[in-house]
């Protein structure tokens, strides 16, 4: 890896985690907006402070979606809670992460349910972009991948694939 991309990597990494802070207080602070909407303005304010350039804050709001709506429609579709999601144990989770990722899982939640159709398809993830909480299964092998707090996601340990589903969808 070459010193760019590991400092891109250091640079990215605190940034989702930062935006996911910036949306858990703009929930707090304003019922009438959506996820979606708290998203955004997460993604405009990481731009308007220099933090991140457009694309870079674009890329990082598309992963805090995609976890977040993957964790919902966990929550939906099984009727279990989050800890089943995650797959793994709570306790090994920072308790200010695990609630305000928590609380937006639900919101988006509610988001979901509240919606006439949903469109069901297949949520990829992928070596080199940043995940949340919880585990994922390489697609090939389903050699599975914890992460106990944001990361980027490597290749496959097992086998070097860099394609990866949660584990309801692996095992389909």
């Amino acid at each position: 890896m070459s010193v760019a991309d590991k400092k891109t990597k250091e640079h990215l990494l605190p940034a989702y985690q930062k935006m996911m802070t910036r949306v858990d207080k703009t929930q707090k602070q304003s019922t009438t907006k959506n996820l979606q909407q708290h998203i955004q303005g997460a993604i405009e304010r990481a731009v308007e402070l220099n933090e991140l350039t457009h694309e870079e804050a674009d890329r990082i709001g598309d992963y805090l979606r995609r976890d977040l709506q993957d964790a919902a429609d966990f929550i939906i579709s099984t009727e279990q809670v989050l800890a089943d999601w995650m797959r793994f144990d709570l306790e090994l989770i920072e308790e200010r992460l695990l609630s305000m990722f928590s609380m937006m899982v639900d919101h988006t939640r509610q988001e979901l349910e509240n919606l006439a159709e949903r469109a069901h398809q297949a949520i990829d993830w992928n070596s080199g972009e940043i995940t949340a909480l919880g585990t994922l299964y390489c697609e090939q092998c389903t050699h599975p991948v914890h992460f106990h707090q944001p990361d980027y996601i490597p290749v496959c340990q097992n086998c070097g694939a860099t394609r990866f589903k949660r584990m309801i969808e692996a095992e389909k």
